[in-house]
């Protein structure tokens, strides 16, 4: 937790001032909004500023009401209202209720460690809510732009239909302070970078308006009285409606408090290369949202607009949020004439420039080269976020980009075309097999790549319905899936019920200890794939299957002595020798191996100790080896033939 830095200091007091100026318009404003009064928004943005900062997991996060929240809240004290006969005095109880469990519901979510999940928000959703979020600001800022202040068109998608009529009705001075003001914040970093050109605005262009006496419409007066009301909660507990109707609200608060607030902690991690904690910023956000419904406020959350004007003009520690919010209470306490004087369009001049900030222009320029399910979800959540509900957009965007996923991770998760290293590995083996056995064409090797889930099991039951006649053994390589959920696993025993119908030998390889267990849990090992069947690796499966009778699952002639074509001495527990199957029979047997020079490499006699592909304790090179066998068991049979080394 950095509160400050002797190295950043000027930043962040500039920060903090600059995030300060810009939330004290906004929080009356919110306050207005919502019904309950200017002071209930100048209240919120200095308690939930304070404690949120103090509390919080984000450096530089600036807290105060924030629009989505305002509205729902509006909403929520409209009905209140209504169902108290009007009387916003009786209705004060039951939303104090509400804003209280608001905040005790996202301490709760932060308690319990659920914060960390926005890290699993793609930034395909990041960027089209940014980008939707400055978007509403820029729109919003329509009126105060024009001075046009009679419309009756306050939602976003009305003022976009009906722009035209704000264009013809246009304030000649209003424009002009608006315009001096954004000219004044783009220019004045030319000249000097480290005053924030909003700043310089505000100054400049409410100076210029006040000396010449400029018709236009000011923030006005200002007035600190806390609403009074009956603290009668007792009666509360006895209707279980008001009480679902309590919780519901709260719960649907805290939850979109909650995701605009960690978006707007991941905004400002991308902007300063830092890591907010999550769940200790709900926990600060919480605490905030609970006392300030105590003194008379109401929900807000992390404003992702006044974090971005903090970090733009310097601020980078905690000092920065202190500030912002001592500014507020100097100027409620002793400033309140002065800024009653501030311009409107100054204020939107400013809230503008954010709103542009906002807007994800580097993604936006690269559309052509993202992939296309990237542009569908950020224009989605965009175009939602604008047009219809934050939260709503937010979720909308999360199962899109899920579907997509999902279709992602069904595309690649079987690739029969891809070579990897075992696939390698495996071709050597088959390779070294007697070419009349034709193993290349009796077995099967499905490697998986990926989780086997839902979105896999119909395309992988499908491919193995269509796999062709002539394999007598399938080996299904799972050392490349981390987990298996229960649709997947339902799709195996499919499968394997399909192949043994069709008399086609099954074996794993490369099972987890974890699937492994699930397997063996859901009774697939050993009633449908017998525990002979589980293997390592492919390469000892290929191996075990190239043993007479076992590709045909026919155990006889167990006495033959078999040598195997191949072995691999990689130190890994498995094939590291040579070993000749019930060898042991012929006990006065003599073994040579040479390599392609003729040189002998190893020799033994009984063969009681096998060749592990070393020469004085030096790893031999991978390759074809010659070996001659004599039996000596009463007869001159001498077997030769050829073993390949490889790791």
């Amino acid at each position: 937790m950095t509160f400050f830095s002797k190295k950043n200091l000027s930043g962040d007091i500039l920060g903090g001032v600059t995030a300060g100026i810009m939330t004290l318009p906004a929080a009356l404003a919110y306050g207005l909004t919502t019904g309950l009064g200017a002071t209930a928004g100048i209240v919120t943005a200095i308690i939930l500023g304070l404690l949120a900062t103090l509390f919080g997991g984000t450096n530089t996060q600036i807290s105060s009401p924030i629009g989505s929240m305002t509205v729902v809240v509006a909403f929520i004290v409209t009905q209140e209202v209504t169902i108290q006969n009007g009387s916003l005095e009786q209705a004060m109880p039951v939303l104090i209720m509400i804003f209280l469990l608001t905040g005790l519901f996202q301490m709760l979510l932060g308690i319990f460690k659920l914060g960390w999940n926005i890290k699993y928000v793609p930034f395909s959703v990041i960027s089209g809510f940014m980008s939707g979020i400055g978007i509403i600001i820029i729109v919003l800022q329509v009126k105060d732009i024009t001075g046009v202040y009679d419309s009756g068109f306050k939602s976003v998608p009305d003022i976009i239909m009906h722009i035209g009529y704000f264009l013809k009705n246009i304030h000649g001075n209003t424009l002009i302070l608006a315009t001096a003001s954004l000219v004044i914040i783009y220019a004045f970093p030319l000249l000097n970078k480290r005053i924030p050109g909003s700043l310089v605005a505000l100054i400049v262009v409410t100076a210029a308006s006040y000396f010449l006496d400029m018709d236009v419409k000011r923030l006005g007066n200002i007035e600190l009285v806390l609403p009074k009301f009956d603290m009668a909660f007792g009666a509360l507990l006895q209707d279980s409606g008001t009480i679902l109707r309590i919780v519901f609200a709260a719960f649907s608060l805290a939850i979109l408090g909650s995701i605009n607030t960690l978006l707007a902690s991941v905004v400002a991690d991308k902007l300063t290369a830092t890591e907010h904690n999550s769940n200790k910023e709900l926990i600060g956000q919480g605490l905030g949202n609970l006392v300030a419904g105590i003194f008379g406020g109401f929900p807000g959350g992390g404003a992702a607009a006044f974090t971005v004007a903090n970090i733009k003009s310097g601020g980078r520690n905690r000092l920065s949020g202190l500030i912002s919010t001592a500014l507020l209470l100097l100027v409620m306490l002793f400033g309140k004439e002065v800024a009653a004087l501030i311009p409107q369009a100054v204020l939107a001049g400013i809230l503008t420039y954010v709103g542009i900030a906002l807007i994800d222009k580097q993604t936006l320029r690269k559309m052509k080269v993202i992939p296309r399910s990237d542009n569908i979800v950020m224009l989605t959540v965009l175009v939602l976020t604008v047009c219809w509900n934050l939260l709503y957009a937010v979720l909308t965007g999360l199962v899109i980009a899920s579907f997509y996923f999902m279709k992602r991770m069904a595309d690649v998760v079987e690739t029969d075309t891809e070579k990897t290293k075992i696939d390698s590995l495996v071709e050597q083996v088959v390779n070294t097999m007697e070419p009349d056995q034709n193993l290349r064409e009796k077995i099967c090797i499905k490697t998986i790549r990926g989780p086997v889930f839902f979105g896999f099991s119909s395309r992988f039951l499908t491919s193995m319905r269509n796999l062709s006649d002539q394999y007598e053994a399938v080996i299904f390589d799972l050392s490349m899936v981390p987990y298996m959920d229960y649709s997947g696993v339902k799709t195996f025993i499919e499968v394997i019920q399909f192949l043994n119908e069709k008399k086609v030998n099954v074996c794993f390889s490369g099972l987890s200890e974890v699937n492994l267990t699930l397997l063996q849990g859901i009774e697939i090992i050993p009633k449908m794939v017998d525990s002979n069947h589980i293997f390592d690796s492919v390469e000892e499966c290929i191996m075990w299957l190239h043993v007479p009778g076992h590709l045909k699952n026919v155990f006889e002639d167990q006495d033959k002595l078999y040598l195997p074509p191949a072995f691999t001495p990689n130190g890994d527990g498995i094939n590291d020798d040579w070993s000749i199957a019930n060898i042991k029979r012929y006990p006065a047997a003599e073994i040579a191996i040479y390599d392609t020079r003729e040189k002998l490499v190893f020799e033994s006699k009984g063969y009681d100790k096998p060749w592990n592909g070393t020469l004085d304790g030096e790893l031999l090179p991978v390759g074809e080896y010659r070996y001659k066998l004599q039996l000596n068991n009463g007869t001159d049979e001498l077997m030769e033939g050829s073993v390949y080394l490889f790791r």
